[in-house]
């Protein structure tokens, strides 16, 4: 190929060879591709070096070398070694012709070595055999070890020996140079210095071997052993300084010891007394630990050492780092004597073969043992303080300290001296006199030779002045040398804790007098409780009973009977109630509650008793509340019905009851619902309040007559939310009001949960404006934020004239509300006026709803003439609030079909009735004879097995209580 010496090498020649390497059909295709310019087929990465190489060559001698890549008909890239040469072209101008050969596998396998050898562990590298060993090149590993990089290598002389440690580098001259050519490999460990300065140790292998030009070249490598040599150096020095304390100690009287080359198995060396002995030099180290195990007076302890010990086990332990082993054990000497010995063994390499050296030592540890086997049984009794009292010499040691006590006295020293201190400086004149004249020698005696051992208590100070109460134990140690042992313990804690357990039985005993009391008290009161109703059930059945014939008359008492009968019901049940809570008879459910039933069904009872104390009565629902929780909706309603029915009770007329529900906070899985019930009624006396709770407890007699009841509803109440996981408190004020605040824990229901991680489908409310008219601010709130999550614009104002000037207002101006919420009780101008106005302002066009807490089947046609389009329940849950919305506007709801009441027809059908008291059997049989049975009835269960056994009849059996035969049984 050639080209014109001009700027970009304008083409010249090409021939057919390398048209075909190249993949072209011909040369016009091929100069069509580069655009004529013969530099436009090399990589752009390469066309200023080869510019460079082509320029600077011809200038010196007419003539080139170049390798770069150049470009297929495809776009891929080959690698050629361009051999070129100047001429002139036949129309006279200069040129270069080249001859290209494609090297592309070449430089491949090039590169491949390339990237092999700097990634060989450690420095590879290619030094001249002159005297300061020229780098002729070397990977990247040489150069990361020195620190260097290859510019600062170069720059440094790019010589080994001027890294090579000067104190090793004569050594490594005359070991590389010794080879004379003969192409041996050449090992040698010495030391190089870094760039940081930092010293390091190699290990190098190298050969002398002739390069590409003919001269001979050392090819080496080398890794870093700096931390073997140090771990080597270490293990010489321990091994040399073990050795040293082994002769030294080989030196005194008595000593046991030996060592053994583990990785030879043989005693190099041993140490004993006779008696003691188990090996000698010369044996094998398998031996040695057999007669070592055998000597242990323990067989099974001999045993694990046998096994410990074990000679492949300790040279497997010695590579992964153990190096230390100890045993304690009673042994066996030859004589037949025993003793304790602690026999350590320690490991070590030794340096100069590599071989496991075991170097052991056995001491007589015998003395030391016993000391501790006895201050261990004299420390498990606990005393603080034990001393040895030479009662003769007046002297004592002290023979154990409790750990936290040895500051208390000095160790030795004289005894009575040491008594009269403590006496003085820790306890009260009297205590000291006692405590002196317990020690005093002549008393000692007495009490020890009369009885053997006393005891004696003795209160004192600590350091810090804090009373403490001591205990001391005298007894004989040697009678006839004069020795006593005096035993100290601190009996503070104990005496305390008697005096606690004293202080809780009074407390205890107190209690169950009191409760005790209050039993009788509440006996008393449940007696006279039972008897009111009991005698009006009486007295009324009697008159009753005269009067037949008069049915007016007749009327009235049965009415009174009943009433009397419900309230007597209701007393036993309390009284049932609080005895299965007491006896953990009951047991809660865990249901599906669906709040906005629940609370409807509240709202119902209270606002209907409200109603008939002329009371006003207001329910507030948390917006946030979900639909369904998980409970006990039964034991639940009772415990706030109980609260509420208490409050409607206790205010008086015209005042107010309000009933707030809202999500306190969420705890994983649950919600904790927080209810809260005021009452702008009589009050509670502070006094009260603590014991309010309490079973039986009412703050006066007079509030049994005046208000009835047993005073157990507030105690159950209280038994079921602890039982519920919950909480409930209460404040008040003489002659202001109450408010009971009530906590319960609530499962949140699967459906919720799902609810939560996947957003519910709401219908498009977003054009909707609304108006919340209600004299209750707290309710105009709650029901504004529950229509803005539902994304409707919202308002609110608290009379009907307010509302009826804002949408006047608004009419005017052309504007109007979509939607407008009424309360039906307000003062001034109910919601019914209100609506009737409002509709003559409006037309029919908006939608009017009443809210009512009340039954609203008596308004409803009065609402409806007066323009409402629909009514709905309070509190106003979401859902109830979507369901009237889409109502309203005319969307197609989804309405469950209700169940048809089944109708069940019991004429023809026969029951036995067995019962042994007659009242009974009267009601009975008027009550199933008035549903169209026919009635058979048996006196007693005996009786009732023989009929039915004889009838040939079906029966539907019913069993009541009867004697001579439990109705289960039957």
């Amino acid at each position: 190929m050639g080209g014109y010496i001009e700027e970009g090498f304008p083409f010249y020649f090409i021939n057919k060879r390398m048209l075909e390497h190249l993949d072209y059909a011909g040369e016009e295709e091929f100069v069509a591709d580069i655009g004529g310019m013969v530099s436009n087929c090399m990589h752009p990465d390469d066309r200023a070096m080869v510019d460079a190489a082509v320029a600077g060559q011809i200038s010196e001698c007419g003539e080139y070398t170049v390798e770069y890549r150049i470009k297929k008909r495809d776009g891929s890239y080959i690698w050629v070694h361009d051999l070129g040469r100047e001429v002139t072209a036949e129309n006279g101008k200069p040129a270069i012709i080249s001859v290209c050969i494609d090297i592309t596998a070449q430089k491949k396998a090039q590169a491949e070595i390339m990237h092999l050898y700097n990634n060989v562990p450690g420095a590879v590298f290619r030094v001249r055999c002159d005297d300061n060993f020229s780098v002729a090149d070397a990977n990247d590993g040489l150069y990361e070890f020195l620190g260097y990089t290859r510019d600062e290598f170069l720059a440094l002389g790019n010589q080994m020996a001027a890294v090579v440690y000067p104190g090793d580098l004569d050594a490594v001259r005359e070991k590389l140079m010794a080879d004379q050519g003969r192409g041996d490999t050449i090992r040698d460990e010495h030391r190089i210095i870094c760039k940081d300065g930092s010293i390091k140790w190699i290990s190098l292998k190298a050969q002398l071997m002739p390069g590409d030009d003919g001269k001979p070249y050392f090819y080496g490598v080398f890794v870093d052993i700096t931390d073997e040599k140090l771990a080597r150096s270490r293990v010489r020095k321990l091994y040399e300084k073990e050795l040293a304390y082994f002769a030294q100690a080989a030196s005194a009287e008595g000593s046991i010891q030996g060592r053994v080359n583990v990785t030879q198995n043989k005693v190099e060396s041993y140490h004993s007394t006779a008696a003691a002995a188990i090996a000698q030099k010369g044996d094998s180290y398998d031996q040695a630990i057999r007669n070592l195990a055998d000597s242990a007076s323990d067989a099974g302890y001999g045993g694990r050492l046998r096994a410990a010990l074990e000679r492949e086990d300790v040279l497997k332990s010695f590579a992964a780092g153990k190096t230390n082993l100890q045993f304690e054990f009673l042994r066996k000497r030859k004589d037949g004597r025993s003793f304790w010995g602690r026999t350590n063994f320690r490991f070590y390499k030794n340096p100069e073969n590599g071989d496991v050296i075991a170097f052991f030592y056995t001491i007589d540890v015998t003395e030391q043992k016993i000391q501790e086997q006895l201050l261990s049984k004299v420390t498990e009794l606990d005393y603080e303080i034990i001393s040895d009292i030479d009662i003769r010499n007046d002297t004592y040691h002290v023979v154990s300290f409790h750990p936290g006590t040895e500051g208390m006295m000095p160790e030795k020293g004289r005894f009575w001296a040491e008594a009269r201190e403590i006496a003085a400086t820790s306890m009260e004149e009297g205590e000291g006199r006692e405590y002196l004249a317990k020690l005093d020698v002549a008393y000692m005696q007495h009490e020890l030779d009369e009885h053997g051992s006393y005891n004696f208590m003795a209160k004192t100070r600590d350091e810090y002045g804090v009373p403490r109460v001591k205990r001391f134990q005298v007894f004989y140690i040697s009678r006839e040398l004069g020795r006593v042992c005096i035993a100290r313990t601190d009996v503070t804690d104990i005496i305390r804790q008697e005096h606690q357990q004293r202080e809780a039985l009074t407390a205890a005993l107190a209690a169950a007098e009191q409760a005790n009391a209050a039993k009788t008290d509440f006996l008393s009161r449940m007696s006279h409780e039972i008897r009111t109703p009991m005698n009006a059930i009486i007295g009324m059945s009697t008159i009753a009973a005269q009067a037949v014939g008069n049915d007016e008359q007749v009327a009235e008492c049965i009415s009174k009977i009943g009433i009397s009968s419900r309230f007597l019901l209701s007393l036993i049940n309390d009284i049932l109630d609080m005895s299965r809570i007491e006896s953990g008879k009951i047991l809660l459910k865990n249901e599906k509650i669906p709040m906005e039933d629940f609370l409807n069904g509240l709202n119902t009872i209270c606002y209907s008793q409200a109603a008939a104390k002329s009371v006003d009565f207001e329910c507030i629902a948390d917006p946030m509340l979900d639909d369904f929780y998980i409970g006990d909706a039964m034991k639940l309603q009772q415990v706030l019905l109980n609260i509420l029915s208490n409050a409607v009770k206790f205010t008086g007329e015209g005042g107010k009851v309000s009933f707030s529900v809202g999500l306190h906070r969420k705890i994983k899985n649950c919600a904790e619902l927080r209810f809260v019930i005021n009452d702008n009624g009589i009050g509670i006396s502070e006094s009260f309040l603590q014991h309010m709770f309490e079973p039986f407890s009412q703050e006066s007699m007079g509030t049994t007559a005046l208000y009835g009841g047993t005073g157990l509803g507030l105690s159950i109440s209280k038994s079921i939310v602890d039982m519920m996981g919950g909480k409930i408190t209460v404040r008040s004020i003489k002659g202001i009001g109450s408010e009971f605040t009530v906590d319960i824990q609530l499962g949140i229901t699967d459906e919720e949960l799902l609810r939560r991680s996947r957003k519910k489908a709401i219908p498009n409310f977003s054009t909707l404006k609304t108006l919340v008219v209600d004299d209750d601010v707290c309710v105009c709130e709650s029901a504004v934020v529950t229509l803005k999550e539902m994304g409707i614009t919202a308002e609110w104002t608290d009379s009907g004239r307010k509302a009826i000037e804002r949408i006047q207002e608004l009419w005017e101006a052309g504007k109007y509300f979509d939607m407008i919420l009424i309360d039906w009780k307000m003062p001034d101008m109910d919601g019914i006026e209100t609506a009737r106005r409002i509709r003559a302002i409006i037309g029919p066009e908006v939608t009017i709803i009443i809210m009512t807490a009340y039954d609203w089947a008596a308004i409803e046609h009065e609402a409806k003439l007066a323009g409402v389009n629909l009514l709905m329940s309070k509190p106003m849950f979401k859902s109830s609030l979507i369901s009237a919305f889409s109502k309203a506007l005319g969307e197609k709801e989804e309405i469950k079909e209700e169940d048809t009441p089944v109708i069940f027809d019991f004429n023809g059908r026969r029951i036995l009735l067995a019962e042994d008291n007659a009242i009974n059997t009267e009601v009975a049989l008027a009550v199933l004879e008035s549903k169209g049975f026919t009635v058979d009835t048996a006196e007693n269960g005996l009786r009732a097995i023989e009929m039915f056994g004889k009838s040939k009849k079906d029966f539907m059996t019913l069993f009541l209580w009867i004697s001579g035969c439990r109705r289960w049984t039957g």
